[in-house]
């Protein structure tokens, strides 16, 4: 059917429901127009779409009032130290306006009065930053750690290069003196040359528990002549390295009960040791961090990539089926 009569059609229709009050498809019978047909013309033709009005919008019974929506504006423009969530029991407290804290947010964000929320990119630690080499830069944090009936504290010193943990111990407390013996415990672990002077000095990094700042754990670190970078306040992902440590260290005390400080020594002395001479570790290629501490950790990637040459090379003839066995691949060779 032409479109001029696809529209006839719809006046017709649409005129003798006013006249009449004849249902759509009572006109559609009479005019010979298939109820499917009629419709499909409805659906695909634009000046039908154009002619159709749009439903009017249900009325929100519970919508804030004019008068409410300008008081929660105007307190909120007094006090623009709160967010939205205080800002709305507030308002009920002072009998300002009784809205709930979604409505609160509503008003605020159409008036843009609200600041959007912005998440705080991670902070990249910049080369410059990381450690080249071990014994550069040393990462130090205490973890509660409860044992029997109270807490103690594990204080560890950490390799950033290798991860691993040059020194640890478990302490009845956390003050400076504790901590700064525990420190140079730690720094005794470096070489020394015949004078008995460190012959590395790595840069100690921790946050600014009072333990760190202490004049004793100072007098440690100025007597052997090492630097001391404290990160920012409330920015632990500075010293997110001794951070995951800890969390490793917690994950694997969950399965452990510890009854006594004694007790508690020998099972923390054991975890250590898995974790510094055991766990592969991710960032580490999959190798230990007493590789890299104490070994060659480049020696160790060239041996595991021989071996995965030499399996390749065993692989082909056998899948081949050769009765000729062929040269061995040159171990320069790399896998993907």
């Amino acid at each position: 059917m032409p479109v001029e009569l696809q529209e006839r059609v719809y006046e017709e229709v649409e005129l003798t429901k006013r006249r009449s009050g004849w249902p759509a498809w009572q006109t559609l019978t009479a005019l010979g127009v298939s109820r499917t047909t009629y419709y499909r013309w409805l659906r695909e033709e634009a000046w039908a779409k154009a002619q159709v009005a749009e439903p009017p919008a249900p009325v929100q019974p519970y919508e804030a009032l004019p008068e409410e929506k300008a008081a929660v504006k105007e307190y909120a423009l007094k006090h623009p130290e709160y967010r939205h969530r205080e800002l709305c029991w507030r308002m009920v407290d002072d009998d300002v306006a009784y809205v709930s804290q979604s409505t609160t947010y509503r008003i605020l964000r159409e008036a843009k009065l609200v600041c959007p929320w912005r998440r705080r990119s991670k902070r990249h630690r910049e080369d410059a930053e990381k450690a080249k080499r071990r014994n550069q830069i040393w990462a130090t944090d205490i973890k509660y750690v409860w044992v029997g009936d109270r807490h103690y504290f594990l204080v560890c010193f950490l390799d950033e290069y290798s991860r691993y943990i040059v020194h640890h111990e478990l302490l009845w407390g956390m003050n400076g003196e504790e901590v700064s013996i525990a420190a140079q415990a730690a720094l005794e672990t470096l070489p020394k040359d015949s004078e008995g002077s460190l012959l590395e000095r790595p840069e100690i990094r921790s946050d600014n528990g009072s333990c760190y700042i202490s004049r004793e754990f100072g007098g440690v670190l100025d007597e052997h002549g090492l630097t001391h970078r404290k990160i920012k306040p409330h920015c632990p992902e500075e010293n997110g390295l001794m951070e995951r440590a800890n969390r490793t260290i917690a994950e694997a005390l969950e399965g452990e009960e510890l009854t006594d400080y004694l007790q508690a020594v020998k099972v923390i002395a054991r975890l250590i040791r898995w974790y510094n001479e055991d766990r592969l570790h991710s960032a580490l290629g999959f190798l230990r961090p007493l590789d890299y501490y104490r070994g060659q950790p480049e020696e160790l990637y060239v041996e595991r990539r021989q071996k995965l040459v030499a399996a390749r090379h065993k692989r082909r003839e056998r899948n081949l089926q050769l009765r000729q066995p062929t040269l061995p691949l040159t171990s320069e060779e790399t896998v993907a």
